[in-house]
């Protein structure tokens, strides 16, 4: 389920709600004073693992100046 993040424009008070995209908007209602002028927070993504976990490869520009197209290099194992 997605995480979305708002601040209350009448109190400040900032929040998290975790519902489906549907609902977002319904359910984006501030805790604290019970205000619906909210505006949402757009932060970090975050997937709930290193990057070396979920894909241990990376992406390696050749050297030089000129660059040129960046090639794959898997993980030596």
């Amino acid at each position: 389920m997605p995480t979305y993040e708002y601040r209350c424009d009448k109190c400040g008070e900032t929040f998290e709600v975790v519902c489906s995209m549907a609902e977002r908007e319904a359910r984006a209602v501030c805790p604290v004073c019970g205000g619906r002028e909210v505006s949402q927070i757009f932060g970090t993504i975050s997937f709930g693992g290193h990057r070396t976990e979920i894909n241990p490869g990376h992406f390696e520009r050749p050297k030089g100046k000129r660059g040129g197209t960046p090639r794959w290099v898997e993980p030596k194992r």
